[in-house]
């Protein structure tokens, strides 16, 4: 039939394709003749030789040599003749005079090169803020506290100093339960959940136990701070908050107590540290006088020491001596807590004129920084109070959380100057060794204050101070550690001009100004 004689098209593609897969013989070659063996193979070409025109059928050009390379044992020995040792010694010699220049070079950089200073160790409350704050000031109890742990930790804050938490009915020291909580200010499981809050959000709390917290003196009268029982007390309090996962603690009025009742508490303190987060015990003050600081600071047990430090100087400190008395209290060995005094009274509550100027003080001196709440928005002191001024239940000054909720970017009012003003600072000492770590010198500066900020090898910085109600227009500060021109980084009164560097020999500061400006270092 057809269709048996005839290939459908997808034969003949496969007959192709096969056609294409055999070898093609050369003209005149027979296809059955035996394959030529390959090279390497018996009786194929060696590796290494080459076949010379003859052997390829082609003519010879005249007075052409044969030649097919080096073999292994020629390559020897003309490696071994002379001039060749004599390269590879010259090429060797060079290679490692190259080396041990190179290595000799890199050693005297090392040398010559500025040492950098260690940085020290520091513990978290060296490390940004300490705030102050009741539990009024956060909605009357610990979960109100908890609920406002975002806004405290964006001021660069590492630690609460929260209570007391324990009530107090009376003012007799046998009623007081140190170890009990209020059951107005919440549960313990309440507690438990504020601790492990303020843990996430970076914050450590300090418990305020203050036996006295409502009379005139921090422990009732002086028989009860030197009685042993009521010593053993405080003790008993200490481990209990301890295992209750409190970090640290704050005791008022460490003056009235001796050295070695306050060391005691504080190794109750540190050794309690099961979980590497350094305590500390931090003891209070309500002394004023410059002298009596000084004399406490020289004999503190604590481990950091809060006080009135700024307030000390009085309201109208003169430029000239601002700066080296406030240095002053940095030279004794306990360390600092720069605070205006007690929780409840404010920067602001001193002189509202004067409250950014000192927000500026906080965050540039060395110690630690204490922001009592609503410092941030200028929160002033109602007038209400009892003994040296201590609120009595409810007479608190409320915090203001309507009006900072409602702050928005671009608000131009003085709440929110001072919030953007207070954040600023946190995190310029957060990121600037200088002010976190630097060393700190008395710039003369007269009428103004000022002081230098300075780390190492890090860019420098320069606080300028007006404390009086006159501008200054044509401030000059002329001294060898200061170059002619800085950069200003922040004013309390302005925003930054469009060219910030400035002439340090015609500074001009409005009234209770204050400036903080940089400048690079230079070995």
């Amino acid at each position: 039939m057809e269709a048996d004689t005839e290939s459908s098209p997808r034969d003949l593609e496969l007959s192709a394709l096969e056609a294409e897969k055999e070898p093609m013989a050369a003209a005149g070659e027979d296809p059955a003749a035996p394959p030529e063996p390959e090279p390497g193979a018996p009786g194929g070409e060696k590796n290494g030789l080459v076949k010379l025109p003859e052997e390829l059928g082609l003519p010879m050009e005249a007075g052409g040599a044969k030649f097919t390379g080096l073999g292994k044992e020629e390559l020897l020995r003309a490696a071994g003749t002379p001039p060749w040792a004599k390269a590879r010694a010259v090429l060797l010699l060079l290679f490692w005079l190259g080396w041990l220049g190179m290595l000799g070079a890199a050693a005297a950089i090392v040398a010559r090169a500025p040492r950098c200073r260690p940085l020290p160790p520091r513990s978290w409350w060296e490390l940004g803020a300490l705030y102050r704050a009741p539990p009024a000031a956060f909605a009357g109890d610990l979960k109100g506290v908890a609920a406002r742990l975002e806004h405290v930790a964006g001021l660069q804050v590492k630690g609460l100093v929260l209570g007391p938490l324990h009530p107090q009915s009376s003012g007799l020291p046998q009623d007081t339960p140190l170890e009990r909580l209020d059951p107005l200010l919440g549960s313990l499981p309440d507690l438990t959940h504020l601790l492990q809050a303020a843990k996430k959000k970076g914050l450590q709390v300090i418990l305020d136990l203050t036996p006295n917290y409502l009379g005139g003196s921090a422990w009732f009268e002086p028989a009860v701070a030197e009685d042993p029982n009521f010593q053993d007390k405080v003790k008993r309090a200490l481990s209990v908050w301890l295992e209750r996962g409190v970090t640290s603690f704050f005791l008022d009025g460490i003056e009235e107590l001796k050295p070695s009742v306050l060391a005691e508490w504080r190794n109750l303190t540190e050794q309690n540290s099961s979980d590497g987060v350094p305590r500390v015990l931090v003891g209070g003050t309500r002394l004023r006088d410059p002298p009596s600081l000084l004399a406490l600071l020289n004999s503190s047990a604590v481990g950091l020491v809060l006080g009135p430090f700024l307030e000390a100087l009085g309201p109208n400190p003169p430029g000239p001596t601002l700066a080296p008395q406030l240095l002053d209290f940095l030279r004794p060995k306990t360390p600092l807590a720069w605070s205006v005094g007690s929780p409840w009274q404010h920067l602001a509550g001193l002189s509202p004129l004067r409250a950014p100027q000192r927000l500026l003080l906080l965050w540039s001196l060395p110690g630690t920084p204490v922001l009592s709440y609503g410092d941030e928005v200028g929160l002033r002191d109602d007038d209400r109070g009892g003994p040296l001024g201590t609120p009595q239940p409810g007479q608190l000054t409320p915090m203001p959380w309507d009006l900072i909720e409602g702050i928005q970017e671009g608000d131009n009012s003085t709440e929110a100057r001072l919030l953007e003003l207070c954040r600023h600072l946190g995190a310029l000492r957060v990121r600037e060794r200088s002010l976190s770590l630097g060393d700190a010198e008395a710039i003369p500066a007269d009428p103004a204050a000022a002081f230098l900020r300075s780390w190492d090898q890090s860019d420098r910085f320069l606080v300028v101070l007006n404390p009086g109600a006159q501008p200054l227009t044509e401030l000059a500060l002329q001294d060898p550690r200061l170059p002619p021109r800085a950069t200003l980084r922040l004013s309390t009164h302005h925003p930054l001009p469009a060219d910030p560097h400035v002439d340090l020999g015609a500074l001009k500061l409005r009234p209770y100004e204050g400036l903080l400006l940089s400048f690079p270092y230079t070995p």
